[in-house]
């Protein structure tokens, strides 16, 4: 790790941008309110943006109803990882938005 330093919240607004430079470049930023340190804004890398295997709530309940429909129909969608099962959810989501407009 590079460094560490602590900055008010309205600091860090006024200085955004330098702020976030340093994160990139490995350093840490404690955000303060007043003497109480409140947050922290830190280097972010590819592995931290990996993808959740956890549906919401609503990405589940629409998963079981789309699955009893198709068994209704006699058809069936089978999702090999959960990222997967959650990007097709998402396309569903964003099909029944459109066709709503």
């Amino acid at each position: 790790m590079i460094g560490m330093q602590a900055v008010t919240i309205r600091e860090a607004k006024a200085r955004l941008n330098a702020l976030v430079e340093a994160a990139e470049r490995g350093e840490q930023i404690v955000l303060m309110r007043g003497a109480k340190h409140v947050a922290l804004i830190v280097p972010l890398s590819e592995e931290d943006l990996e993808v959740s295997g956890r549906l919401t709530d609503a990405q589940a309940e629409r998963l079981w109803r789309q699955i009893a429909a198709e068994r209704r129909d006699g058809a069936s969608v089978v999702m090999e990882t959960a990222e997967k099962t959650v990007a097709f959810l998402g396309k569903s989501l964003t099909r029944r938005r459109r066709r709503r407009r």
